[in-house]
């Protein structure tokens, strides 16, 4: 067998997978691959379940990296080796050298790390435990599959990318010492099998897979391969707090399609996965300096916050009729060749739209909203597979004689501004100051509710979208204008309805859709639109 390693790293620890024959050639392999991973690097555990050879090469390059590692601090343990392998360890006394444990036992020097949850993790787990059963948290999607796609090969597609990612491993937890809900990445990553289920069998199972996450120490993801007599599927769904609608359909479903198409071991040999515990830790570290001018813009920017004044007027609802309250409405007047050579985009626009709706229908010359960005500022973040959901507050006041033409690039701006001072949301969160505000996202594409993906030379279509049936959102009105592949545009409104009923709803789409048609001449007065 050829000699190959894999890595994975979890903040200071890395993990190191060998299989194969150790000997003089897998030993130049292992050591130059050793010493490119350890810089950093304070615990060691070094798997060698695989290995089914090891010659007196080996056992040198093995004593060599406990040397090391004993030079940086660190720690080095040698974990589960086979049989035969176990006895040239006894014969040698190795084991006076380094730490070895055997297959069932738990390495003593592996000491667990606990991290702690990022502001938008905490706020949605606190979301989550006001109602224990709802299902806001879960993000998911039933993708049917093209009739030509191998599910065996996609199988393996979907286990090489669960297990390349620390996020895959994330559990909730209480800590040990304090009592605070944290997190450990190094939780069990179960294989994905491709399961045969009867027409009748497959909406049983759709139930199951719609149900609430149990949350503390329990895997955070669900991803099941189905094959029935009529069709092929993929159910793919994440608990929010580990995973963003980007992460899930940009970057997995992208690595999934690149792993299907070229195997797990093209994929895997073009770049290092970044680590979501390195990030969270790096995060839990800035100075508090760093954070302080931010938190005290998000102040300003949500003083003086009224749900009766920077909401539409609440007409009572109909709390009695039932768990319906989301309504998508098509958006008349507007298409995509319009945002062609424009300086503002998409987002900004319709964003924009939604604020003017939302001040003219509480009849102010002002609007306060929140919108979603999907938190990924930098080009290592844009590659990092996690939750790095943002939320922000924006503000506008309408008075003036500003056009159109001047408001939106103004917006815009505004708009990259607030990005800088990310950092500082932690107090938004913690303190709940936008608890109310209506929100705003833009969805696109596949992250949208008729999007379709490619999955080599097929194509995967969204089938259903699990319904948020028990919502514990403390947003009395969300609002996601949906951009869709035909270029058509369409609103759905996420309301409360013991506060709203679909008849308000109905007449905010109206405006929404007015200040959308209106926003494509520059030359109009902002103050003409209230």
């Amino acid at each position: 067998m050829d000699f190959a390693i894999r890595q994975e790293r979890q903040g200071e620890r890395l993990t190191m997978f060998l299989t194969g024959e150790f000997n003089k050639l897998a030993m130049d392999v292992f050591d130059k691959e050793f010493l490119l991973a350890t810089e950093g690097v304070k615990e060691l555990l070094l798997d060698i379940s695989g290995v089914t050879y090891l010659s007196s090469a080996g056992l040198r390059s093995l004593l060599q990296a406990a040397k090391v590692m004993e030079s940086q601090e660190g720690s080095f343990t040698v974990l589960y080796p086979q049989e035969a392998v176990m006895e040239v360890f006894e014969m040698t006394n190795f084991s006076r050298f380094i730490h070895i444990v055997r297959e069932g036992e738990e390495p003593a020097s592996a000491t667990r790390a606990y991290y702690p949850l990022r502001p938008i993790q905490r706020w949605m787990t606190d979301t989550h435990f006001r109602r224990a059963k709802s299902t806001m948290m879960n993000a998911g999607a039933l993708v049917r599959l093209d009739p030509a796609v191998d599910l065996e090969r996609l199988a393996a597609a979907v286990n090489g990318l669960l297990e390349s990612y620390d996020i895959f491993r994330c559990r909730l937890v209480f800590h040990p010492d304090t009592g605070e809900l944290c997190q450990r990445f190094d939780g069990e990553v179960a294989k994905v099998y491709v399961e045969s289920l009867s027409e009748e069998g497959l909406e049983e199972r759709k139930q199951e897979l719609r149900q609430p996450y149990d949350l503390i120490d329990r895997p955070l993801y669900r991803v099941n391969i189905i094959k029935t007599p009529e069709s092929k599927y993929l159910y793919l769904d994440f608990y929010h707090a580990i995973m963003d609608g980007a992460a899930i359909a940009l970057l997995f479903w992208r690595e999934l399609e690149k792993r299907y198409v070229h195997g797990n071991e093209a994929a895997a040999a073009k770049r290092q996965p970044a680590s979501y515990a390195d990030y969270v830790k790096e995060e839990a570290e800035l100075p508090e300096e760093e954070l302080t001018k931010g938190r005290a813009y998000w102040q300003a920017m949500l003083a003086g916050f009224d749900k009766e004044r920077h909401l539409p007027p609440m007409d009572g609802g109909n709390g009695e009729a039932g768990p319906d309250h989301e309504m998508e409405t098509p958006l008349k007047g507007i298409e995509k060749e319009f945002f062609k050579g424009r300086d503002f985009n998409e987002n900004t626009f319709f964003m924009a739209a939604a604020m003017l709706a939302i001040a003219m229908s509480a009849g102010r010359r002002e609007a306060i909203i929140s919108w979603v960005h999907n938190g990924r500022a930098t080009s290592s973040e844009r590659r990092l597979m996690g939750l790095m959901l943002d939320q922000f507050p924006l503000r506008w006041d309408f008075d003036g004689e500003m056009t159109v033409g001047q408001f939106l690039p103004r917006l815009e701006a505004r708009i990259v501004e607030a990005v800088q001072y990310r950092k500082g949301l932690d107090k938004v969160y913690e303190e709940g100051m936008e608890t109310g505000c209506a929100c705003f996202i833009l969805q696109k594409g596949s992250m949208g509710r008729r999007g379709g993906m490619k999955l080599g030379d097929t194509q995967a279509v969204i089938e259903e979208m699990p319904a948020n049936e028990i919502s514990a959102a403390e947003n009395t009105l969300d609002i996601e204008l949906n951009a869709h592949d035909d270029g058509t545009y369409s609103l759905v409104l996420d309301y409360d309805p013991n506060c709203y009923s679909r008849k308000a709803m109905e007449n905010f789409t109206s405006q929404v859709e007015k200040m959308a048609v209106a926003l494509q001449n520059s030359e109009r007065k902002l103050a003409e639109l209230l």
